[in-house]
């Protein structure tokens, strides 16, 4: 549950859901034409955040927004001190969430500063 909603791990046809939620969550696409994946320790030694954030432990320096992404829009949920980032897709009925992936910013993406970015364009209400 966040924010009163429930949390669903993101179903993808013919795939175990859980199995395809542990693979977001532990690992990186290092290629993204063929989306290949592989392990990466830092998410997986931080595996235990997602819910510490989700249940809302932690209140400073948090950042709760929506964004349009072409056809989609996401939620985030950043943790600012940390650099930790959730990322949530709202379902169409809006009494849920989606749980896509997690991960503390590290290299391009947090040299670029791609969540604040995100965070001026969000949308005016969380979804």
């Amino acid at each position: 549950m966040f924010q009163n909603k429930k949390v669903d791990p993101t179903p993808q046809a013919g795939e175990d859901i859980l199995a395809t939620l542990f693979r977001h969550l532990t690992t990186v696409i290092v290629d993204k034409k063929t989306k290949h994946r592989e392990f990466e320790l830092s998410r997986s030694g931080r595996l235990h955040w997602v819910r510490h954030h989700l249940d809302e432990k932690k209140s400073e320096n948090m950042y709760l927004f929506s964004v349009k992404e072409g056809k989609n829009q996401r939620t985030y949920y950043y943790d600012a001190d940390e650099e930790y980032v959730i990322i949530l897709e709202p379902l169409r009925s809006g009494e849920g969430y989606y749980l896509l992936t997690a991960y503390k910013l590290e290299g391009k993406d947090k040299e670029r500063n791609k969540i604040m970015k995100k965070y001026k364009r969000r949308l005016p209400e969380v979804l």
